[in-house]
């Protein structure tokens, strides 16, 4: 079952609704050849991605032109404000229908000391999503969807040597994708009144059934060879330096045609509609667009990890690795610029430059019952490419951008320890700060929006979604029993985690941080050889947090939200033969 429930449809929303298949077969002519075919398919059909209602926050608008003022005009009030009643009342389509699959064959031939390998492998993805994208029981944005279809295909050969002193692999890879979308998203009867001013905002006709249609593709091909050996300097010293040479390409091709209640189509340059007129304010809302973003990239990235045996059970190490994220393409419509022609630079997005160290301990002792690791780290990542948000109805989500440059640091540590087959118990902490160093053209958060600033330095901000603390931790107790005539263990499990507060929003707000939480979950069973049975309980405590908060398009300062989910409760059966 959901965890909402909308008022509008009476049903529970953001229910959980999947089936997943996987198989392999396994054949080996000889004790050197092993061929593995294996292929997967599942399918999700929830009613999802609802939302509630969080907050509203200030923005630069006009009072008038404001969530309050707005809703009050259409004598509009939210089923509540307290985000964790669960309820809501959306009104458009919500879909997250996914069908996901695979094949691939896996060729293994050991030749002398070393290994070939080859692996096949296709993969698809029928992608059915629709929104309602106004996060209100009103008819402002009346559908919003953007169905899209994946074909990937990808083949890697690569050789294995395993020696006294010395191991390495060298490989080659390709990878090609198409993706396919036909987006379509359409005003309301509320549109009118909501996006605009004077006589239009009280005509209906003006806004309601205008559609924006979208068609794109997108086609990635991308090539590498790399290699990487492992030496023996001493028993105790090994070095591991590896270097990968990468080329990406990408091209692709977006239109957006524009269509009126009527369904007439709309154009809305050359020449530009007068100002005040139904056709200026149509053009507002969406804009007919048309782009074929093309670009490659070579790439050219290596690492080098050394460690050091300091005692039997206590190794040190020490990493560098200099590497990358591809080139980007934005598939989603342009944002634009105050005349609304589209920007056609951020069409394209840099690759990322990344720098990586990484230094650290893993030790066990006391019989090697109990395992201790430590890790510091620190990452720089020049051109990161960071989803942004736009207020402008044209941009269907939001968009790729570079930011100048990003560092996140920091130390993790995990310890696990299991003094008997009786019981067993982890502790894992991790802090990260995570911030742009660089990030001074960034769309303003939403205090700002709506305002003279088009652009924000958020320079010196924390990344979105990124706690500064975070800690897990668990145990498992277990008994000998004999139970339906097998022997096997009983056993009680605890798990728990806590992170502290995070920004939901790429440019930081109060309006989207959110607050930290702690939750906890338990599960009892019995188990045995191939089988398992056990009852759990997620969210023990019935802790209400937030997963992620999203701010309402055109700018009225509405704050929606996904809370997560409250105390749950199941069973699960796994059998094995």
């Amino acid at each position: 079952r959901g965890t909402i429930f909308n008022l509008t449809s009476d049903r529970w929303i953001n229910e959980q609704d999947n089936l997943g298949l996987r198989g392999q077969i396994l054949f080996k002519p000889s004790d050197d050849l092993s061929i593995t075919l294996s292929g997967d398919y599942s399918r999700q059909a929830p009613e999802c991605c609802g939302t509630v209602f969080v907050r509203v926050g200030q923005t630069q608008r006009a009072i008038a032109r404001q969530y309050e003022a707005l809703a009050a005009l259409q004598n509009y009030q939210v089923v509540s404000r307290n985000p964790f009643d669960r309820l809501t009342d959306l009104d458009a389509s919500l879909n997250a229908g996914n069908k996901i699959g695979g094949a691939s064959l896996r060729v293994k031939w050991d030749v002398g000391t070393g290994t070939f390998t080859s692996i096949s492998a296709w993969r698809f993805w029928d992608w059915k999503p629709e929104n309602d994208r106004d996060y209100t029981g009103l008819s402002i944005v009346s559908k919003s969807q953007n169905p899209s279809q994946q074909d990937q295909y990808s083949q890697e050969f690569r050789y294995n040597y395993s020696g006294e002193k010395i191991d390495f692999v060298v490989g080659l890879f390709g990878f090609k994708q198409r993706i396919d979308t036909q987006g379509t998203e359409q005003q309301g009867a509320n549109a009118s009144k909501w996006n605009l001013t004077g006589a239009l905002a009280n005509d209906p006709s003006v806004l309601e059934g205008l559609s924006a249609v979208n068609t794109q593709w997108l086609k990635s091909t991308s090539a590498a060879l790399y290699g990487q050996i492992s030496y023996k300097l001493t028993d105790q010293f090994t070095i591991q330096p590896g270097i990968r040479v990468n080329y990406d390409k990408k091209s692709g091709f977006y239109q957006r045609r524009v269509f009126d209640g009527a369904g007439a189509e709309i154009f809305c340059f050359n020449p530009t509609p007068p100002a005040g007129s139904v056709l200026a304010a149509r053009c507002g809302i969406y804009t007919p667009q048309l782009s074929a973003p093309s670009a490659s990239d070579w790439n050219f990235s290596y690492d080098l990890n050394v460690n050091y045996k300091l005692a039997r059970d206590i190794l040190a190490y020490a990493t560098y690795a200099k590497s990358f994220k591809t080139i980007g393409i934005n598939q989603n419509g342009l944002p634009t610029d105050a005349a609304g022609v589209p920007i056609a630079a951020a069409g394209t997005v840099k690759p990322e430059s990344v720098n990586h160290f990484e230094i650290g301990l893993k030790t066990q002792f006391w019989d090697r019952r109990a395992t201790f690791n430590l890790t510091a780290f620190r990452t720089d990542i020049k051109n990161y490419q960071v989803t942004v948000t736009n207020g402008q109805f044209g941009v269907l989500r939001g968009y790729l951008a570079n930011a100048g440059k990003v560092r996140s640091q920091g130390i993790e540590a995990d310890f696990k320890v299991r003094p008997s087959d009786r019981f067993t118990a982890y502790a894992n902490a991790a802090y990260t700060d995570a911030k742009y160093v660089r990030f001074a053209d960034s769309p303003c958060p939403p205090e700002l929006s709506g305002g003279s600033i088009p652009n924000c330095d958020i320079s010196g901000q924390r990344l979105p979604g990124v706690s500064k603390w975070a800690l897990s931790y668990g145990a498992e107790v277990n008994a000998p029993v004999e139970l339906l005539d097998k022997d096997g263990q009983v056993y009680l499990g605890v798990d728990g985690n806590y992170r502290s507060g995070f920004s939901s929003n790429p440019a930081e707000s109060a309006y989207t941080n959110i607050k930290g939480y702690a939750l906890t979950n338990f599960r009892a069973g019995f188990r045995s050889e191939g089988f398992d049975i056990y009852a759990w309980v997620r969210n023990a405590f019935d802790v209400n947090y937030f997963e992620l908060l999203q701010v309402a398009p055109s700018n009225v300062g509405l704050i929606a939200g996904q809370p997560g989910d409250p105390r749950t409760w199941g069973g699960t059966v796994k059998f094995s033969f």
